[in-house]
């Protein structure tokens, strides 16, 4: 990875991180604004900030799971079994956001209900966009462990050349497609 890239991605995540933490500031102001006004939102006002604070906080952990991987791939330590912890924690933070964020819609929905269409809409992005997110992070750690597998698996005298995703399917080494060495 080039520097102006690592550069770059340093920049978007810091970004990233400190407009998440601008959001959970303004959180109480906007749940407030939103849900205030009405007899039946009234008293949901602060547990649906709440809860909305701890999203964010969760997306939080994503991103700096993000950033110690950025910084593992700059070691060159991408390709180890500890840089999975990372991916893990990640996922781990986008399913409790993805939680999190759909549990007020749902609770909108059933419990009290009140919403509409846009509440649904709401429900059904939120909870897509989390399991989308959370498969492609899923495949990331397939493609890790598969190229941790492949390294560690490798002779010494064959160090120079990586073994094509061929030969590792001959070796009994099963990669997601698309994954294993370059």
């Amino acid at each position: 990875m080039t520097t102006s890239r690592r550069l770059v991605l340093r920049i978007a995540l810091v970004i990233l991180l400190a407009g998440s933490l601008l959001l959970q500031g303004f959180l109480p102001v906007l749940a407030e604004a939103v849900g205030g006004g009405y007899t039946e939102t009234e008293r949901l006002v602060v547990p649906y900030a709440l809860t909305a604070i701890a999203a964010v906080a969760c997306l939080q952990v994503c991103l700096v799971a993000g950033w110690w991987l950025l910084a593992r791939a700059h070691r060159g330590e991408l390709v180890a079994p500890r840089s999975l912890r990372g991916v893990d924690a990640a996922t781990a933070g986008l399913v409790a956001a993805t939680v999190l964020a759909a549990a007020p819609l749902a609770h909108l929905l059933v419990v009290v209900g009140v919403g509409g269409p846009g509440v649904v809409l709401a429900l059904v992005a939120c909870v897509a966009g989390g399991a989308g997110l959370t498969r492609v992070l899923r495949s990331l750690r397939a493609d890790l462990r598969c190229a941790h597998t492949t390294d560690a698996d490798r002779l010494p005298a064959q160090a120079s050349t990586r073994p094509s995703p061929v030969s590792l399917r001959k070796n009994g080494i099963a990669c997601p497609r698309g994954a294993g060495p370059q």
